[in-house]
């Protein structure tokens, strides 16, 4: 082949993987730009849709993920009625962009992926995305001029993000909680993937850096990635090296003037640690602005009679003006009951034993989901059309749909290739 031929196909190669970084990047962090009416990942769903229809693709979809959509309809369904003769929407416009872009979007997302690059690890662009990010975090940081113009004019800006100025870097969607939890996703991987290339380590302070001037509920799947690969799975060289990349973090951010005017920001994050500990040991000297005693003080909102309990009132508590609360649970309890956190946390359900094949192998990654899940659906609503939902889903199903595959090949060295770091 000519070789004028062969640099103009590699050309191309290199465009459409990163135009397809880009339509990743975007499916992950949506970021809200201002220039236009609808979410970059709303545009999106639009082409998943016609793609699926035209190539027909439904049967294979539906053939991968059919207990899934089975639950994320029930959800739906369960909202159409629960918000049956109210005048506002309130979760069932969500929940049904929820079954699309959990599910739908993902699928198109793998396959543009497989046509691409074949059987390799969409995992690991993941984590390059998640870099990306962080970066892009830090050169806002250090950047305050470029700051305010990716802040009021790039993005969309609310009473709530002015008010928050001293947080929320970066491009993406719910900079103040799902980014923050999603880039603790990636440190986690990180934190995998160093164990065959120890340089991936090198990244870890900057993901850090994205959490604490973002989102310290971020910190969950970092504290579990650590407890787990670190202190139960003790492993003298991860030590050795986290407490390097420690030491780096501390010279970066407090040995330098690169973050001297965040000392506001720095002392909120690393407040987490402090609240945490007074929460669990019960100390109560930092009760006046404790996080947790406002969570399950103040902002624990319960339902008032027996019907509230079973199927909830319908009403949204976090933005309800008498007794409000951003407690997840309680806002999905007092929205739709008991019936409807059952429903819910069916489908996380359906994905932890959908996973049993990773047990033998990877058991800390379901254990990564559901950890994160569960803890930080405390803070916030996880279960939605969020940063670090998105990120689960896409794992989710890239590994569902590829294991699929090799079983259907009978392969049975899936995990060794496919999630070990080896192409």
């Amino acid at each position: 082949m000519p070789e004028s031929i062969t640099n103009k196909n590699s050309f191309l190669d290199r465009t459409k993987y990163i135009g397809f970084l880009i339509l990743l990047y975007l499916y992950i962090y949506d970021p809200p730009f201002a220039f236009s009416p609808l979410l970059p990942l709303e545009i999106m769903t639009i082409p998943a849709v016609i793609y699926i229809t035209i190539y027909s693709r439904w049967n294979d979809l539906l053939s991968n993920f059919k207990n899934e959509l089975f639950v994320l309809f029930a959800i739906v369904l369960f909202c159409f009625f629960r918000e049956l003769g109210q005048p506002e929407n309130v979760f069932l416009k969500t929940n049904v962009f929820l079954l699309l872009q959990s599910i739908v979007v993902p699928y198109y997302v793998i396959t543009l992926y497989s046509h691409l690059k074949g059987r390799y690890n969409l995992i690991k662009e993941t984590v390059l995305l998640g870099v990306i990010a962080a970066f892009f975090t830090i050169i806002l940081i250090v950047s305050p001029g470029l700051d305010d113009i990716v802040r009021y004019t790039l993005l969309r800006t609310n009473e709530f993000s002015e008010f928050i100025t001293f947080r929320s870097f970066g491009l993406s969607e719910g900079l103040t909680f799902a980014y923050g939890t999603a880039q603790g996703l990636i440190f986690a991987l990180i934190i995998y993937y160093s164990k065959y290339n120890p340089r991936y380590l090198w990244f870890l302070p900057f993901i850090l850096i994205s959490i604490l001037f973002n989102a310290r509920i971020g910190f969950v799947p970092v504290i579990f990635s650590l407890v787990y690969f670190v202190i139960i799975k003790f492993n003298v060289r991860f030590i050795m090296i986290f407490l390097g990349v420690g030491f780096l973090l501390y010279f970066l951010v407090f040995q330098t003037d690169l973050f001297s005017e965040y000392a506001k920001t720095l002392e909120w994050a690393f407040d987490f640690f402090t609240q945490s500990s007074d929460f669990l040991t019960g100390n109560k000297s930092s009760s006046d602005g404790n996080t947790f005693n406002t969570l399950f003080g103040e902002m624990a909102v319960l339902p008032r009679d027996l019907g509230s309990w079973i199927i909830g009132t319908g009403e949204n508590i976090f933005i309800s003006k008498s007794a409000n609360s951003d407690i997840g649970y309680l806002i999905q309890l007092n929205y739709g009951g008991l019936t409807y956190l059952f429903i819910l946390f069916s489908f996380i359900g359906v994905m932890i034993w959908r996973l049993k094949f990773l047990i033998k192998e990877y058991f800390w990654l379901i254990l990564l989901f559901l950890f994160t899940i569960v803890l930080t659906n405390v803070k916030g609503i996880v279960i939605a059309v969020i940063p670090s939902f998105r990120l689960i889903m896409l794992i989710y199903c890239y590994l569902i749909i590829e294991y699929r595959k090799f079983d259907k090949d009978g392969d049975k060295s899936f995990n060794l290739i496919k999630f070990s770091g080896r192409s």
